[in-house]
Protein backbone atom coordinates (compact mmCIF):
# COMPACT_ATOMS: atom_id res chain seq x y z
CA UNK A 1 0.00 0.00 0.00
CA UNK A 2 2.16 3.19 -1.18
CA UNK A 3 2.44 6.22 -2.27
CA UNK A 4 -1.33 7.90 -4.37
CA UNK A 5 -4.42 7.67 -3.10
CA UNK A 6 -5.86 7.44 -6.22
CA UNK A 7 -9.85 6.89 -5.77
CA UNK A 8 -9.68 9.49 -3.29
CA UNK A 9 -11.99 12.58 -4.27
CA UNK A 10 -9.22 15.55 -3.56
CA UNK A 11 -11.03 18.83 -5.50
CA UNK A 12 -13.29 19.92 -4.13
CA UNK A 13 -12.37 21.86 -0.90
CA UNK A 14 -15.27 21.65 1.45
CA UNK A 15 -15.21 17.59 0.58
CA UNK A 16 -11.95 17.50 1.58
CA UNK A 17 -12.59 19.30 4.72
CA UNK A 18 -15.53 17.46 5.95
CA UNK A 19 -12.92 13.90 4.63
CA UNK A 20 -9.85 15.33 7.04
CA UNK A 21 -12.52 15.59 9.70
CA UNK A 22 -13.82 12.27 9.22
CA UNK A 23 -10.56 11.03 9.02
CA UNK A 24 -9.57 12.40 12.33
CA UNK A 25 -12.45 11.05 14.14
CA UNK A 26 -12.29 7.76 12.72
CA UNK A 27 -8.28 7.36 13.37
CA UNK A 28 -8.72 9.27 17.36
CA UNK A 29 -11.23 6.07 18.16
CA UNK A 30 -8.70 3.53 15.74
CA UNK A 31 -6.30 4.31 18.87
CA UNK A 32 -8.09 2.02 21.57
CA UNK A 33 -6.98 -1.30 22.07
CA UNK A 34 -9.85 -3.41 20.81
CA UNK A 35 -9.49 -6.59 23.32
CA UNK A 36 -10.10 -6.73 27.08
CA UNK A 37 -7.14 -9.18 27.99
CA UNK A 38 -6.62 -10.44 31.50
CA UNK A 39 -2.25 -10.51 32.57
CA UNK A 40 -3.05 -12.56 34.80
CA UNK A 41 0.37 -13.46 36.75
CA UNK A 42 2.30 -12.59 32.85
CA UNK A 43 5.12 -10.69 33.36
CA UNK A 44 5.31 -7.00 31.68
CA UNK A 45 8.68 -6.91 30.23
CA UNK A 46 10.34 -3.25 30.86
CA UNK A 47 12.94 -1.22 28.70
CA UNK A 48 14.89 1.65 29.03
CA UNK A 49 14.09 3.87 25.77
CA UNK A 50 17.25 5.16 23.50
CA UNK A 51 17.67 7.06 20.31
CA UNK A 52 19.69 5.99 17.54
CA UNK A 53 21.66 8.96 16.43
CA UNK A 54 20.53 8.64 12.36
CA UNK A 55 17.98 10.69 11.51
CA UNK A 56 16.32 9.64 8.39
CA UNK A 57 15.05 12.18 5.72
CA UNK A 58 12.31 10.38 3.32
CA UNK A 59 11.69 11.83 0.01
CA UNK A 60 8.19 10.06 -1.45
CA UNK A 61 8.92 11.68 -4.32
CA UNK A 62 12.46 10.00 -4.92
CA UNK A 63 11.92 6.48 -3.58
CA UNK A 64 9.46 3.75 -1.52
CA UNK A 65 8.21 4.23 1.66
CA UNK A 66 10.95 2.18 2.94
CA UNK A 67 14.40 0.99 4.66
CA UNK A 68 16.18 -2.02 4.99
CA UNK A 69 17.54 -2.92 8.62
CA UNK A 70 19.40 -6.14 10.24
CA UNK A 71 21.17 -6.88 13.15
CA UNK A 72 25.25 -8.42 11.87
CA UNK A 73 27.50 -9.38 14.22
CA UNK A 74 30.33 -7.71 11.79
CA UNK A 75 33.45 -9.32 14.34
CA UNK A 76 32.41 -12.03 15.56
CA UNK A 77 32.36 -11.13 18.96
CA UNK A 78 28.66 -12.29 19.67
CA UNK A 79 27.05 -9.17 20.31
CA UNK A 80 25.63 -7.85 16.97
CA UNK A 81 25.68 -4.20 15.29
CA UNK A 82 22.89 -1.80 14.41
CA UNK A 83 22.49 -2.11 10.39
CA UNK A 84 20.03 1.20 9.08
CA UNK A 85 19.72 1.31 5.24
CA UNK A 86 20.02 5.51 4.48
CA UNK A 87 17.02 6.91 2.44
CA UNK A 88 17.80 8.96 -0.87
CA UNK A 89 20.98 10.47 -1.11
CA UNK A 90 21.64 9.31 2.81
CA UNK A 91 25.08 7.00 3.51
CA UNK A 92 23.89 3.99 5.16
CA UNK A 93 24.37 3.88 9.04
CA UNK A 94 26.35 1.26 11.16
CA UNK A 95 25.80 1.33 14.98
CA UNK A 96 27.68 -0.39 17.96
CA UNK A 97 25.67 -0.08 21.29
CA UNK A 98 28.41 0.58 23.96
CA UNK A 99 27.47 2.44 27.35
CA UNK A 100 23.79 2.15 26.98
CA UNK A 101 23.84 4.57 23.48
CA UNK A 102 24.18 3.67 20.27
CA UNK A 103 27.83 4.52 18.92
CA UNK A 104 28.11 4.95 14.58
CA UNK A 105 31.23 2.58 13.29
CA UNK A 106 33.38 4.37 11.16
CA UNK A 107 32.91 4.85 7.80
CA UNK A 108 29.98 1.75 7.94
CA UNK A 109 32.94 -0.82 7.90
CA UNK A 110 32.47 -0.84 3.69
CA UNK A 111 28.54 -1.20 3.78
CA UNK A 112 28.43 1.87 2.01
CA UNK A 113 25.35 2.17 -0.53
CA UNK A 114 26.51 2.16 -4.19
CA UNK A 115 24.64 5.19 -5.31
CA UNK A 116 21.86 7.67 -4.01
CA UNK A 117 19.44 5.40 -4.05
CA UNK A 118 17.57 4.05 -0.53
CA UNK A 119 19.04 1.07 0.70
CA UNK A 120 15.70 -1.06 0.64
CA UNK A 121 16.18 -4.39 1.79
CA UNK A 122 18.69 -6.22 3.60
CA UNK A 123 19.13 -9.65 5.15
CA UNK A 124 22.41 -11.48 7.07
CA UNK A 125 23.82 -14.67 5.90
CA UNK A 126 27.20 -15.91 5.57
CA UNK A 127 27.22 -16.87 1.93
CA UNK A 128 30.58 -18.80 1.39
CA UNK A 129 30.32 -20.41 4.96
CA UNK A 130 33.75 -19.09 6.38
CA UNK A 131 32.11 -17.80 9.98
CA UNK A 132 31.89 -14.38 9.33
CA UNK A 133 28.69 -12.88 8.64
CA UNK A 134 27.66 -11.43 4.88
CA UNK A 135 24.59 -9.07 3.97
CA UNK A 136 22.58 -9.11 0.65
CA UNK A 137 21.37 -5.38 0.19
CA UNK A 138 18.26 -4.54 -2.40
CA UNK A 139 18.44 -1.00 -3.96
CA UNK A 140 16.94 0.27 -6.74
CA UNK A 141 20.34 -0.12 -9.18
CA UNK A 142 20.02 -3.67 -7.94
CA UNK A 143 21.26 -6.18 -5.57
CA UNK A 144 24.74 -6.11 -3.94
CA UNK A 145 26.42 -8.51 -2.00
CA UNK A 146 28.72 -7.49 1.05
CA UNK A 147 31.85 -10.26 2.16
CA UNK A 148 32.63 -9.93 5.19
CA UNK A 149 36.33 -10.28 5.59
CA UNK A 150 37.63 -9.71 9.49
CA UNK A 151 35.23 -7.21 9.94
CA UNK A 152 35.38 -4.81 6.85
CA UNK A 153 33.33 -5.61 3.86
CA UNK A 154 33.68 -5.49 0.32
CA UNK A 155 30.93 -5.48 -2.04
CA UNK A 156 29.95 -6.50 -5.40
CA UNK A 157 26.26 -6.15 -7.64
CA UNK A 158 24.86 -9.44 -8.14
CA UNK A 159 23.78 -10.22 -11.95
CA UNK A 160 20.42 -10.18 -11.06
CA UNK A 161 17.81 -8.70 -13.06
CA UNK A 162 14.25 -7.58 -12.58
CA UNK A 163 11.39 -6.66 -14.50
CA UNK A 164 12.38 -3.71 -15.92
CA UNK A 165 8.82 -2.15 -14.36
CA UNK A 166 9.96 -3.60 -10.86
CA UNK A 167 11.73 -2.72 -7.71
CA UNK A 168 13.30 -5.13 -5.57
CA UNK A 169 12.64 -4.88 -2.28
CA UNK A 170 13.22 -7.64 -0.01
CA UNK A 171 15.66 -10.75 -0.20
CA UNK A 172 14.32 -14.37 1.16
CA UNK A 173 17.69 -17.09 0.65
CA UNK A 174 17.18 -21.11 0.74
CA UNK A 175 19.30 -23.34 -1.09
CA UNK A 176 16.26 -24.47 -3.56
CA UNK A 177 17.82 -27.12 -5.87
CA UNK A 178 20.20 -28.04 -3.03
CA UNK A 179 23.27 -27.79 -4.09
CA UNK A 180 24.81 -26.13 -1.39
CA UNK A 181 24.73 -22.85 -3.00
CA UNK A 182 22.29 -19.75 -2.07
CA UNK A 183 19.46 -18.93 -4.18
CA UNK A 184 16.96 -15.75 -3.80
CA UNK A 185 13.26 -15.18 -4.14
CA UNK A 186 13.44 -11.63 -4.69
CA UNK A 187 9.99 -9.28 -3.69
CA UNK A 188 9.34 -6.97 -6.35
CA UNK A 189 7.14 -3.46 -6.30
CA UNK A 190 6.68 -1.68 -9.53
CA UNK A 191 8.87 1.47 -9.74
CA UNK A 192 8.04 4.31 -7.56
CA UNK A 193 7.63 6.63 -10.81
CA UNK A 194 5.19 4.17 -12.19
CA UNK A 195 2.71 3.77 -9.10
CA UNK A 196 -1.10 4.67 -10.10
CA UNK A 197 -2.77 3.65 -7.34
CA UNK A 198 -2.52 2.08 -3.55
CA UNK A 199 -5.43 -0.09 -3.90
CA UNK A 200 -5.87 -1.95 -7.42
CA UNK A 201 -6.76 -5.68 -6.77
CA UNK A 202 -7.97 -6.52 -10.26
CA UNK A 203 -5.86 -5.13 -12.97
CA UNK A 204 -3.79 -8.37 -13.86
CA UNK A 205 -1.50 -6.34 -15.92
CA UNK A 206 -0.05 -4.27 -13.38
CA UNK A 207 2.14 -4.32 -10.42
CA UNK A 208 5.60 -5.35 -9.75
CA UNK A 209 6.86 -8.91 -10.72
CA UNK A 210 8.97 -10.95 -7.89
CA UNK A 211 11.56 -13.47 -8.90
CA UNK A 212 13.61 -16.53 -8.09
CA UNK A 213 17.29 -16.98 -8.97
CA UNK A 214 19.16 -19.67 -8.71
CA UNK A 215 22.74 -19.46 -7.67
CA UNK A 216 25.01 -21.28 -10.41
CA UNK A 217 27.40 -22.34 -7.79
CA UNK A 218 29.47 -19.01 -8.59
CA UNK A 219 27.12 -16.03 -7.39
CA UNK A 220 25.89 -15.64 -10.59
CA UNK A 221 22.46 -16.80 -11.20
CA UNK A 222 19.43 -17.79 -13.46
CA UNK A 223 15.94 -16.81 -13.57
CA UNK A 224 13.86 -19.95 -12.86
CA UNK A 225 11.01 -18.08 -11.67
CA UNK A 226 8.28 -19.89 -14.57
CA UNK A 227 10.18 -23.13 -14.27
CA UNK A 228 9.89 -23.52 -10.55
CA UNK A 229 5.95 -22.21 -10.23
CA UNK A 230 6.23 -19.14 -8.35
CA UNK A 231 5.46 -16.63 -11.33
CA UNK A 232 2.96 -13.32 -10.68
CA UNK A 233 2.42 -9.73 -11.20
CA UNK A 234 1.76 -8.63 -8.27
CA UNK A 235 3.27 -6.06 -5.83
CA UNK A 236 4.47 -7.86 -2.82
CA UNK A 237 6.85 -6.60 0.17
CA UNK A 238 7.88 -9.38 1.99
CA UNK A 239 8.84 -13.16 1.40
CA UNK A 240 10.16 -16.28 4.00
CA UNK A 241 11.25 -19.89 3.59
CA UNK A 242 10.16 -22.27 5.65
CA UNK A 243 9.06 -25.71 6.29
CA UNK A 244 5.37 -25.69 7.11
CA UNK A 245 4.67 -28.79 6.22
CA UNK A 246 7.42 -30.18 8.49
CA UNK A 247 8.41 -33.06 5.50
CA UNK A 248 12.22 -31.80 5.62
CA UNK A 249 12.06 -28.76 1.85
CA UNK A 250 11.55 -25.90 2.59
CA UNK A 251 8.11 -23.82 1.37
CA UNK A 252 7.44 -20.34 0.33
CA UNK A 253 5.44 -17.83 2.00
CA UNK A 254 4.57 -14.90 0.06
CA UNK A 255 2.63 -11.52 1.51
CA UNK A 256 0.78 -9.67 -1.48
CA UNK A 257 0.28 -6.01 -0.77
CA UNK A 258 -3.43 -5.43 -2.41
CA UNK A 259 -3.52 -9.36 -2.67
CA UNK A 260 -3.37 -12.51 -0.51
CA UNK A 261 -1.21 -14.21 1.60
CA UNK A 262 0.37 -16.93 -1.27
CA UNK A 263 1.70 -20.63 0.75
CA UNK A 264 3.80 -22.25 -1.87
CA UNK A 265 4.39 -25.92 -1.50
CA UNK A 266 7.54 -27.28 -2.29
CA UNK A 267 7.48 -30.74 -4.09
CA UNK A 268 10.71 -32.05 -2.92
CA UNK A 269 12.45 -31.01 -6.15
CA UNK A 270 12.41 -27.19 -6.30
CA UNK A 271 9.06 -26.92 -7.88
CA UNK A 272 6.65 -24.59 -5.99
CA UNK A 273 2.82 -25.12 -5.77
CA UNK A 274 0.23 -22.69 -4.80
CA UNK A 275 -1.91 -24.02 -2.12
CA UNK A 276 -5.17 -23.06 -0.38
CA UNK A 277 -4.95 -20.98 3.07
CA UNK A 278 -7.63 -19.09 5.09
CA UNK A 279 -6.15 -15.70 3.19
CA UNK A 280 -6.25 -17.42 -0.29
CA UNK A 281 -9.57 -16.19 -1.92
CA UNK A 282 -9.70 -13.03 0.41
CA UNK A 283 -8.28 -9.43 -0.70
CA UNK A 284 -6.01 -8.22 2.19
CA UNK A 285 -3.21 -6.12 2.40
CA UNK A 286 -0.93 -8.40 4.12
CA UNK A 287 2.76 -6.40 3.97
CA UNK A 288 4.99 -7.70 7.33
CA UNK A 289 5.24 -11.60 8.53
CA UNK A 290 6.20 -12.24 11.93
CA UNK A 291 7.76 -15.85 12.37
CA UNK A 292 7.04 -18.15 15.53
CA UNK A 293 5.61 -21.60 16.68
CA UNK A 294 2.60 -19.80 18.04
CA UNK A 295 1.25 -22.93 19.70
CA UNK A 296 4.20 -24.64 20.47
CA UNK A 297 3.51 -27.76 18.84
CA UNK A 298 7.14 -28.00 16.91
CA UNK A 299 5.74 -26.34 13.57
CA UNK A 300 6.40 -23.07 12.59
CA UNK A 301 3.38 -20.57 11.83
CA UNK A 302 3.03 -16.98 10.61
CA UNK A 303 1.53 -13.59 11.73
CA UNK A 304 0.39 -10.71 9.35
CA UNK A 305 0.04 -7.24 9.25
CA UNK A 306 -2.96 -5.51 7.54
CA UNK A 307 -4.14 -1.97 7.20
CA UNK A 308 -6.32 -2.78 10.42
CA UNK A 309 -9.40 -0.48 11.32
CA UNK A 310 -7.14 2.70 10.42
CA UNK A 311 -8.34 3.85 6.76
CA UNK A 312 -12.15 4.16 6.46
CA UNK A 313 -13.78 1.67 3.88
CA UNK A 314 -14.02 4.45 0.94
CA UNK A 315 -10.21 4.73 1.19
CA UNK A 316 -9.18 0.98 0.79
CA UNK A 317 -11.78 -1.03 -1.53
CA UNK A 318 -10.20 0.62 -4.63
CA UNK A 319 -11.81 -1.21 -7.34
CA UNK A 320 -12.95 -4.41 -5.55
CA UNK A 321 -16.56 -5.45 -6.86
CA UNK A 322 -19.33 -5.56 -4.95
CA UNK A 323 -19.50 -9.35 -4.45
CA UNK A 324 -15.43 -9.30 -3.22
CA UNK A 325 -15.08 -9.34 0.65
CA UNK A 326 -11.62 -7.10 1.88
CA UNK A 327 -9.86 -8.81 5.24
CA UNK A 328 -8.62 -5.59 6.89
CA UNK A 329 -7.33 -7.69 10.07
CA UNK A 330 -4.16 -9.05 11.47
CA UNK A 331 -4.01 -12.36 10.70
CA UNK A 332 -1.66 -15.46 12.53
CA UNK A 333 -1.84 -18.87 10.28
CA UNK A 334 -1.31 -21.74 12.43
CA UNK A 335 -0.24 -24.57 10.51
CA UNK A 336 -0.88 -27.95 11.71
CA UNK A 337 1.91 -29.25 9.93
CA UNK A 338 0.58 -31.14 6.69
CA UNK A 339 -0.08 -27.92 4.71
CA UNK A 340 -3.20 -26.97 6.23
CA UNK A 341 -3.20 -23.91 8.05
CA UNK A 342 -6.06 -22.14 10.54
CA UNK A 343 -6.60 -18.85 10.93
CA UNK A 344 -6.16 -17.62 14.74
CA UNK A 345 -5.82 -14.30 14.54
CA UNK A 346 -9.01 -13.50 16.09
CA UNK A 347 -8.48 -16.33 18.77
CA UNK A 348 -5.39 -14.41 19.78
CA UNK A 349 -7.01 -11.35 20.36
CA UNK A 350 -4.79 -9.47 17.40
CA UNK A 351 -7.24 -9.39 14.68
CA UNK A 352 -9.03 -6.14 15.39
CA UNK A 353 -5.92 -3.44 15.82
CA UNK A 354 -5.02 -0.55 13.41
CA UNK A 355 -2.58 -0.24 9.69
CA UNK A 356 0.35 -2.13 10.60
CA UNK A 357 4.11 -2.63 8.55
CA UNK A 358 6.35 -4.57 9.46
CA UNK A 359 6.18 -7.35 12.82
CA UNK A 360 8.55 -9.21 15.29
CA UNK A 361 7.51 -12.47 17.05
CA UNK A 362 9.77 -12.33 20.61
CA UNK A 363 9.43 -14.04 23.69
CA UNK A 364 9.98 -10.81 25.58
CA UNK A 365 9.45 -11.67 29.10
CA UNK A 366 11.05 -14.94 28.71
CA UNK A 367 8.05 -16.75 30.07
CA UNK A 368 8.08 -19.70 27.49
CA UNK A 369 5.48 -18.00 25.14
CA UNK A 370 5.52 -15.69 21.95
CA UNK A 371 5.16 -12.08 22.26
CA UNK A 372 4.58 -9.83 19.01
CA UNK A 373 5.62 -6.26 18.18
CA UNK A 374 3.96 -4.36 15.17
CA UNK A 375 5.56 -1.30 13.38
CA UNK A 376 2.54 1.66 12.74
CA UNK A 377 2.19 4.68 10.73
CA UNK A 378 1.97 5.44 7.19
CA UNK A 379 4.60 8.68 6.15
CA UNK A 380 2.68 9.51 3.09
CA UNK A 381 -1.32 9.09 4.51
CA UNK A 382 -3.01 12.20 5.12
CA UNK A 383 -4.32 10.77 8.46
CA UNK A 384 -0.92 10.01 10.02
CA UNK A 385 0.55 13.63 8.68
CA UNK A 386 -0.63 14.73 11.95
CA UNK A 387 1.17 14.09 15.19
CA UNK A 388 -1.80 13.45 16.94
CA UNK A 389 -3.36 11.09 15.24
CA UNK A 390 -0.42 8.89 15.13
CA UNK A 391 -0.38 4.98 16.08
CA UNK A 392 1.82 4.06 19.22
CA UNK A 393 3.10 1.31 17.63
CA UNK A 394 1.94 -2.48 19.60
CA UNK A 395 3.63 -4.73 21.69
CA UNK A 396 2.05 -7.25 23.14
CA UNK A 397 2.43 -10.10 25.53
CA UNK A 398 1.02 -13.89 25.10
CA UNK A 399 -0.57 -15.00 28.71
CA UNK A 400 -1.40 -17.99 29.94
CA UNK A 401 -4.78 -18.52 28.01
CA UNK A 402 -3.00 -17.69 24.37
CA UNK A 403 -4.85 -14.60 24.14
CA UNK A 404 -2.42 -11.45 23.55
CA UNK A 405 -2.56 -8.50 25.97
CA UNK A 406 -1.08 -5.01 24.73
CA UNK A 407 1.40 -3.70 26.80
CA UNK A 408 3.23 -0.59 25.10
CA UNK A 409 0.56 1.80 27.38
CA UNK A 410 2.47 0.20 30.44
CA UNK A 411 5.98 -0.38 29.92
CA UNK A 412 6.37 2.96 27.68
CA UNK A 413 7.12 1.10 24.52
CA UNK A 414 5.54 3.65 22.72
CA UNK A 415 6.73 4.98 18.56
CA UNK A 416 4.34 7.38 17.26
CA UNK A 417 6.96 8.37 14.45
CA UNK A 418 6.84 6.60 10.89
CA UNK A 419 8.42 2.94 11.89
CA UNK A 420 8.48 0.26 8.84
CA UNK A 421 9.83 -2.67 11.07
CA UNK A 422 10.84 -3.46 14.44
CA UNK A 423 14.28 -4.90 14.43
CA UNK A 424 15.03 -7.06 17.02
CA UNK A 425 18.40 -8.32 18.96
CA UNK A 426 20.49 -8.25 22.36
CA UNK A 427 22.42 -4.84 21.98
CA UNK A 428 22.86 -5.43 25.98
CA UNK A 429 23.77 -8.78 26.45
CA UNK A 430 21.69 -9.41 29.16
CA UNK A 431 19.86 -12.44 27.51
CA UNK A 432 16.65 -10.91 26.61
CA UNK A 433 15.44 -9.57 23.57
CA UNK A 434 15.61 -5.57 22.45
CA UNK A 435 13.67 -3.32 19.91
CA UNK A 436 14.58 -1.14 17.49
CA UNK A 437 11.54 0.90 15.27
CA UNK A 438 13.47 1.41 12.36
CA UNK A 439 11.61 4.93 11.09
CA UNK A 440 11.81 6.04 7.89
CA UNK A 441 11.61 9.58 9.00
CA UNK A 442 13.28 10.93 12.10
CA UNK A 443 15.49 9.19 14.45
CA UNK A 444 14.99 5.09 14.96
CA UNK A 445 14.02 4.29 18.51
CA UNK A 446 15.28 1.78 20.87
CA UNK A 447 13.88 0.02 23.41
CA UNK A 448 16.72 -1.56 25.50
CA UNK A 449 15.78 -4.29 28.31
CA UNK A 450 15.72 -3.23 31.35
CA UNK A 451 14.34 -4.13 35.09
CA UNK A 452 14.02 -7.52 37.13
CA UNK A 453 12.64 -10.85 35.52
CA UNK A 454 12.91 -13.64 37.45
CA UNK A 455 12.67 -15.87 34.33
CA UNK A 456 15.40 -17.45 33.28
CA UNK A 457 16.76 -17.84 29.31
CA UNK A 458 18.86 -19.50 26.96
CA UNK A 459 20.75 -18.12 23.64
CA UNK A 460 21.02 -21.02 21.06
CA UNK A 461 23.87 -20.01 18.01
CA UNK A 462 23.08 -21.65 15.06
CA UNK A 463 25.52 -21.24 12.28
CA UNK A 464 24.17 -18.36 10.02
CA UNK A 465 24.44 -19.62 6.61
CA UNK A 466 22.16 -21.93 4.67
CA UNK A 467 22.48 -24.74 6.52
CA UNK A 468 20.44 -23.51 9.72
CA UNK A 469 17.28 -21.91 7.01
CA UNK A 470 14.48 -24.33 8.62
CA UNK A 471 15.77 -25.59 11.60
CA UNK A 472 13.67 -26.35 14.50
CA UNK A 473 15.18 -26.21 17.96
CA UNK A 474 13.77 -28.84 20.37
CA UNK A 475 14.44 -27.28 24.50
CA UNK A 476 13.70 -30.22 26.86
CA UNK A 477 12.53 -28.74 30.34
CA UNK A 478 13.00 -30.17 33.70
CA UNK A 479 9.50 -30.80 34.10
CA UNK A 480 9.70 -33.37 30.58
CA UNK A 481 7.93 -30.52 28.42
CA UNK A 482 8.98 -28.88 25.24
CA UNK A 483 9.77 -25.51 23.74
CA UNK A 484 10.03 -25.57 20.42
CA UNK A 485 12.00 -22.38 18.61
CA UNK A 486 12.60 -22.19 14.76
CA UNK A 487 15.91 -20.57 13.00
CA UNK A 488 13.85 -16.94 11.70
CA UNK A 489 15.41 -15.58 8.55
CA UNK A 490 13.91 -12.18 6.96
CA UNK A 491 11.28 -11.68 9.25
CA UNK A 492 9.47 -8.57 9.75
CA UNK A 493 9.21 -6.14 6.77
CA UNK A 494 12.42 -5.47 4.72
CA UNK A 495 14.75 -6.44 7.54
CA UNK A 496 16.51 -8.96 9.41
CA UNK A 497 16.57 -9.74 12.76
CA UNK A 498 19.06 -11.52 15.24
CA UNK A 499 19.44 -15.04 14.15
CA UNK A 500 20.44 -15.84 17.60
CA UNK A 501 17.69 -17.89 19.30
CA UNK A 502 16.82 -17.04 22.45
CA UNK A 503 14.04 -19.16 24.71
CA UNK A 504 12.35 -18.35 27.72
CA UNK A 505 12.61 -20.95 30.43
CA UNK A 506 10.61 -18.88 33.17
CA UNK A 507 11.67 -20.71 36.81
CA UNK A 508 13.03 -23.82 35.08
CA UNK A 509 16.02 -25.14 33.19
CA UNK A 510 16.89 -26.75 30.09
CA UNK A 511 17.68 -30.55 30.41
CA UNK A 512 18.57 -31.05 26.50
CA UNK A 513 18.62 -29.10 23.40
CA UNK A 514 18.11 -30.81 20.04
CA UNK A 515 18.65 -28.88 16.71
CA UNK A 516 16.66 -30.43 13.79
CA UNK A 517 18.31 -29.57 10.61
CA UNK A 518 15.96 -29.28 6.87
CA UNK A 519 18.34 -31.50 5.87
CA UNK A 520 17.66 -34.57 8.30
CA UNK A 521 20.35 -34.12 10.48
CA UNK A 522 19.97 -33.08 14.14
CA UNK A 523 22.73 -32.35 16.74
CA UNK A 524 21.92 -32.83 20.73
CA UNK A 525 23.53 -31.58 23.67
CA UNK A 526 22.58 -32.50 27.49
CA UNK A 527 23.36 -30.99 30.57
CA UNK A 528 21.57 -28.61 32.97
CA UNK A 529 21.33 -24.99 30.98
CA UNK A 530 19.69 -21.55 32.35
CA UNK A 531 21.08 -18.16 31.51
CA UNK A 532 24.25 -18.97 29.30
CA UNK A 533 24.57 -19.67 25.36
CA UNK A 534 24.89 -22.96 23.43
CA UNK A 535 26.78 -22.94 20.05
CA UNK A 536 25.95 -25.56 17.60
CA UNK A 537 29.04 -25.45 14.87
CA UNK A 538 29.81 -27.80 12.10
CA UNK A 539 31.48 -30.01 14.31
CA UNK A 540 28.21 -30.28 16.51
CA UNK A 541 25.75 -31.21 13.24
Amino acid sequence: MLRKLKYIPMVIVPVMGSMVIGMSAYTLNDRRVPYDVDLGDTIVPEFDHVEVPFLQSHKDATSLPMTGSAAIDIDGDGTEELFIGGSFQQENGLFRFKNGEFVAVADQAGLNKPGDGTALGALVLDHNKDGQVDMLVTHPEGIWLYTNNGGTFTSEQLDTQMNENTTGLSIAVADVNTDGHFDMFVSGYIQNDKIEGLNIFNRDEYGGTSELFINNGDNTFTNETRERGVYFLHNTFQATFGDFEGDGDLDLIVAHDTGNIRTYENDGTGHFTNIENPNTDIPSYPMGIGIADLNNDGVTDYNFSNIGSTPPTFMVRGDLRDDQPLNRKWMALVSDGNGTFSEEGEAMKIADYEFGWGLSNEDLNLDGREDLIVSENFVTAPFHKVPVLRLPGRMLVQTASGEMAEVGALNGVVNRQYSIAPLTADFNGDGRSDVVHINIAGNSQAFISAGDNPNGFLKIQLPENLDSIGAMVEITLQDGSSLFKPYVSGEGLLSDSSRMIIAGLGAQSATSVTVNFIDGTSATQDGVFRDETLTFGDSAQ
